[in-house]
Formats: structure tokens, C-alpha cells, sequence
């Protein structure tokens, strides 16, 4: 990836310097969309304090997000959304994750004018973004592994293994697609912790084990017609997909600003020279990529699908450069499992796995047509 493949996605008109609310980020400390709000401070301060301890999974990362609930942020609007998601992953990716699923999930919500769950709005229970197979089977990637029946009072009943999903904390809620023997497609919500369904916690997850993922088992399910929130998928996935790939990409600029700024200040006189063009590429990208993403988030709904996905993936991997170019500079101390510099990379390293993948990016973009970008500077 080079610094000209993504000015393309910033328009001409300088939008990307800055927010239409004159919002001007100093640095990468953020995305140049919202301020944030100062009574977020100690939270983002506490979970800075806290990214080791929920690295090594003895700390609840949840009380991030929970501390937004009561601030009323976890419904803010998309720029702040972004912003919020933005400044956490530049201290703890691994909360930035969970933050994104919970509001993905409240986005699953508004799209389909279905009112949220009693606590979901203050942050007292969690909500897991299980959407991931939808977006594979429009790829032509798979097929949604959920099989629903209809039954006589409206509602469903599903079966299924869904193999992979975060934020299933007990107490929350799942939101999955599912499909029918005869081609019907339907989203819904359950219990996580509702008769017919079992979790399979997965741990020794590089950089996730906080994160409450797991396995989740449905066996004759009962979901009631309240609870079944679209049974027009195709519609649904052209509703939320901005929201859904723009978090990510600002959780990937934030964890990729990060790095960069301990790069860049970890560099001696002979990191400066010898580095100075991966330095110098990468932090042109950065702030192009900010920009794209920035000017995207304002344009909403007028974003092409594939212009969403470029940014993601470019975003993605620039992170696993900057990544890098943090190691090569700090060295051995950044070999040590317990150093910042280690985190970020095994936080970096989950990027090309997380859904939709790095491979599934690319297969949209090359069926789009659109050129797929390269990690040129690896």
C-alpha cells in the first residue's frame, strides 16, 4: 500500500482536515469528526491503566463501555461513535473490539426501528454482534449456519452453531442472521443466556482473551416475533454496513496511530535515518486514511460499498506496518509479552482474521472491480 492509493478516497474540497464542526485533531489523537466529551477522560485514563491486566485477562474490560453507558454515549451518533471507538483502541484494542460489537448492535436496532434491550442503552448488559455470516454468504464466502422453522405464533425456532462471536457476557444479547429451508432470510435477537442456547468460551486468544468470545450453540431456539428484527436481510446489510465497517476501520487507525506515535518517538538519530522513509510513508498514510474515513463518515449512505471496504483494508494494513515499525525500533523491550509495544502487535495481529477478513476484503474488491491495495511497505 502507498500513500497515493489511498488520496483517491479524500475529496478535493479539504474535508478531510477537518470536522463541518471546525474540529481539528491534534496528531492522531483522533479523527477530526467530534470532540470528545471531557467527562470521558477518566474512563479513557482507567482503561489505559488497565490495557496489561486485560492483555493478560485478569481485568473486566467491560467497564469501558459501561462507563460510556452512563455518560449516555453508547448510543451517540456515528462521528462520535467513531471518535469514542478511535480513542480506545489507541489504549486498549481489546475494549475498542467490545465497544464496536455493542454499538453495531445498537445499530442493528435503529435500522430496523426495533427498541433496544431493557440496559442495553446504559451499558448494564451487553450486546454481541453475530452478523459476521451474513456478510460472508453475500460475498458467496458461505452460508448463514443458523436454519430457522417458522412457528404458528409468529416467532422462530433456530438451530445452529454459530463459531465465532464476542461480548457474550452473561446477562447480554445476540443479534445473528438466520436462514430458511426455502431461501428466506431473517435477522434476530436472543438471550444470550435463554433455554436452547450454550457458549463455548474460546480462550488463549492472542490479545482477546477478555473479550468474552465463544461458541455459540442454539439448539430449537424459541425466538418470539418481537424479537425477530428484519426478515429482509438484503436491505439490512445495505443499511448497516457503513457503520459497520467505518468502527472498524476507526479502531484500526486508532491502534495504527498508536504505534506509530511510540514509533516515532522511541526512533534514535540512527532509527530517524535508516527508517525514515517507512516513518515518513506510513504517517502520510495515516493521515490520508484518516481523511477517507472522515469524509466517508460525512457523506453517510452516498459511501459506495466498495470505497467502505477499501478504506477498511487499507486501514487494516497499514496498522500491521505500523505495528511493525514500532518493534524495529524499540527492540528487544518490545519482545517482552508485558511491554505496550508487544500488545499492539498481537492486537495488530487479530486484523486479518476479524470478519470480514483480510482474504474476504479482497475477494469484494476484486469483484468490484476496484484495484486491491498491497502491504507494499512490509
Amino acid at each position: 500500500m502507498t500513500a497515493a492509493s489511498v488520496r483517491t478516497a479524500v475529496p478535493a474540497d479539504g474535508t478531510d482536515r477537518a470536522g463541518r464542526d471546525g474540529t481539528e485533531p491534534l496528531g492522531r489523537d483522533g479523527l477530526g469528526l467530534a470532540a470528545l466529551p471531557a467527562a470521558a477522560e477518566p474512563m479513557l485514563a482507567r482503561v489505559a491503566e488497565s490495557a496489561a491486566a486485560v492483555d493478560r485477562a485478569e481485568a473486566d474490560l467491560w467497564e469501558g463501555p459501561a462507563a460510556l453507558g452512563e455518560l449516555d454515549l453508547l448510543t451517540a451518533p456515528l462521528p462520535l461513535a467513531a471518535e469514542l471507538t478511535h480513542a480506545l483502541a489507541r489504549r486498549c484494542t481489546a475494549t475498542a473490539f467490545a465497544l464496536w460489537g455493542h454499538r453495531s448492535s445498537i445499530e442493528y436496532h435503529e435500522a430496523t426501528g426495533a427498541p433496544l434491550p431493557e440496559g442495553a442503552e446504559s451499558g448494564a448488559v451487553a450486546l454481541a454482534s453475530g452478523m459476521a455470516p451474513a456478510f460472508k454468504e453475500e460475498a458467496g464466502l458461505g452460508e448463514i449456519p443458523l436454519l430457522a422453522t417458522d412457528s404458528p405464533d409468529g416467532g422462530l425456532v433456530v438451530s445452529g452453531v454459530l463459531p465465532w462471536c464476542s461480548n457474550l457476557r452473561p446477562g447480554g444479547w445476540v443479534v445473528t442472521p438466520v436462514r430458511f429451508e426455502d431461501g428466506r432470510r431473517a435477522v434476530v435477537r436472543h438471550r444470550r443466556d435463554s433455554d436452547g442456547v450454550r457458549v463455548k468460551e474460546l480462550t488463549g486468544l492472542t490479545a482477546l482473551d477478555a473479550t468474552a468470545s465463544g461458541v455459540l450453540l442454539l439448539d430449537e431456539l424459541r425466538i418470539p416475533a418481537q424479537d425477530v428484527l428484519t426478515r429482509d436481510l438484503p436491505a439490512f446489510r445495505d443499511d448497516v454496513r457503513a457503520t459497520f465497517l467505518q468502527l472498524q476501520t476507526a479502531m484500526c487507525l486508532g491502534l495504527a496511530g498508536a504505534a506509530l506515535d511510540a514509533a516515532e518517538a522511541g526512533a534514535d538519530d540512527v532509527a530517524r535515518e535508516v527508517l525514515a522513509e517507512e516513518l515518513s510513508a506510513a504517517a502520510e498514510d495515516w493521515q490520508h486514511l484518516r481523511g477517507a474515513l472522515a469524509a466517508g463518515v460525512r457523506a453517510a449512505s452516498a459511501v459506495r460499498p466498495a470505497e467502505l471496504v477499501r478504506v477498511r483494508l487499507e486501514a487494516a494494513l497499514l496498522t500491521g506496518r505500523a505495528t511493525r515499525l514500532e518493534q524495529k525500533i524499540v527492540g528487544g523491550r518490545g519482545y517482552a509479552l508485558a511491554s505496550d509495544t508487544s500488545r499492539r502487535a498481537r492486537e495488530a495481529a487479530f486484523l486479518p482474521v476479524q470478519s470480514p477478513t483480510e482474504t474476504h476484503l479482497r475477494h469484494l474488491l476484486a469483484r468490484a472491480g476496484v484495484p486491491v491495495p498491497t502491504d507494499g511497505h512490509a
